[in-house]
């Protein structure tokens, strides 16, 4: 029996405790290579349980279907090895085999029970927080977070990274003053946190300062870059901000620079960012020209996954981006006949919203933008459901927004564009306010005018 660094019992020998120390760093750090160092470390000692339960939630946690074969053979083989595992690492069994029948409350309500006994878990505390991401639930980020950062002592290595993660869990609450002054704690202890760097660019773009968002990536990139597995995203969020300040050309030469060459991982994340960073810029009226090719030939071939709702709509992203009417069809006839003999939380989370957001996706990449309106209007207050950030799920109610504005919906685009405003007073916004109030006040009659498709590229 061992221990790992933050003093949780181990049924493993002195290596394979070293060799998860290592993971559960680069973890929450977003570098290295994490599955291989497991792998690594169960092959030399079969008998490391919760090493093979770790692969299992990790894969399906990056994206994989529970029943991938490396995650049915990492289950079997923890089970093979539980004689003499801990409470603690059967637990972790059973998240991995929660996640595997697709139950993400239930494994979030698992992690927290171990998180009770055992708040310096640092698994598990990473796991809770992801899939509180995942189902849309910002509080339970914050709070699962907050329970246990009072018996994490300062000096422990990982801190600073549990910081980070309280910091985004208070941003996605709409707690920017305390996110900031968190998520800056947590670069004092670490500046390559790439996660509290990423927090830091939420602020930013919840506050609408997108030249201070500028400022603040350009400044820190040699720092969040080093966060490999997330240097992609980081790069997502500085594209955000520049295209709001209308420098869409930077962004396409800083995706042909930073996000092209790495789809051929295909990690989900980048394939994420890839096809919303694209459908933002063409939002706004930038031709990406022939892009879409690489990310949907990507998107293609996680058609019948449906993992995450979130997933789903990026590849049908990716799909309308590049007019590959049928492959959206293929998509489409998947998720029906996954919500015919699917199971778990995501089914659900697909037939309530993510079926007709797809639906409003592939009506806005045909042109029939009434349609569009129609399937994602009601969506509005319910699109939280799928997960992500809100940053993330802001591309729902800009697609909306173009759409109302392309059917010359003048009223509901004005309304939509007086929320933002509200929320986040950018120059770009207001401008097209006035430009779209305009058109409202003389209740539509007019054709779409030159002026407003140049402000935008929404018309």
């Amino acid at each position: 029996m061992t221990q790992d660094r933050q003093g949780n019992a181990l049924t493993a020998g002195a290596a394979s405790a070293a060799t998860l120390d290592g993971v559960i760093h680069d973890y929450y750090a977003w570098s290295g290579d994490i599955l291989g160092a497991l792998a690594a470390a169960v092959r030399d000692e079969p008998g490391f349980m919760l090493g093979h339960a770790t692969i299992a939630t990790i894969l399906n946690l990056g994206g994989f279907r529970g029943d991938h074969p490396a995650i049915t053979a990492a289950i079997a083989a923890a089970e093979a090895a539980t004689a003499e595992a801990t409470p603690r690492e059967r637990a972790h069994l059973a998240i991995a085999k929660s996640l595997a029948k697709g139950e993400l409350r239930r494994a979030v309500a698992l992690c927290e029970q171990v998180l009770v006994e055992h708040p310096t878990d640092a698994l598990a505390l990473r796991y809770a927080t992801d899939l509180c991401y995942y189902l849309g639930d910002a509080r339970g980020i914050r709070d699962t977070v907050a329970r246990a950062l009072p018996a994490w002592p300062e000096s422990d290595p990982i801190f600073g990274f549990v910081l980070a993660r309280h910091a985004f869990g208070l941003e996605e609450s709409g707690e920017l003053d305390q996110a900031q002054s968190v998520a800056r704690r947590a670069l004092a202890i670490n500046p390559e946190d790439a996660w509290a760097t990423h927090t830091l660019a939420h602020v930013h773009e919840m506050r609408g300062r997108p030249e201070e968002g500028v400022r603040f990536l350009e400044e820190t990139r040699v720092h969040w870059q080093a966060g490999r597995w997330l240097a992609v995203h980081n790069g997502w969020h500085l594209a955000l901000f520049l295209i709001d300040l209308e420098r869409g050309d930077e962004v396409l030469a800083k995706y042909d620079a930073f996000v092209e060459p790495r789809l051929k991982e295909n990690f989900i994340l980048d394939l994420i960012d890839a096809a919303s960073l694209l459908w933002r810029l063409e939002l706004v009226g930038v031709d990406v020209r022939d892009r879409w090719r690489g990310v949907a030939a990507i998107a293609a071939a996680r058609i019948g996954e449906h993992v995450l709702a979130f997933n789903d709509l990026h590849v049908a992203l990716a799909l309308a981006g590049a007019k590959d009417g049928a492959a959206i069809e293929r998509l489409i006839d998947s998720i029906d006949r996954y919500l015919a003999e699917g199971r778990g939380d995501n089914q659900v989370v697909t037939r309530d919203v993510g079926r007709a957001l797809i639906a409003g996706v592939a009506a806005f990449g045909q042109g029939n933008y009434r349609q569009a309106v129609d399937a994602l209007l009601p969506l509005r207050q319910v699109v939280v459901r799928i997960g992500g950030s809100h940053a993330q799920r802001a591309l729902v109610e800009e697609t909306l927004l173009a759409a109302a504005i392309r059917s010359e919906n003048w009223a509901l685009a004005r309304a939509i564009l007086g929320e933002h405003l509200v929320q986040r007073p950018t120059p770009r916004l207001l401008r097209l306010y006035h430009l779209v109030a305009a058109r409202a006040d003389a209740n539509g009659a007019l054709a779409p005018s030159p002026t407003l498709r140049g402000a935008n590229g929404l018309a």
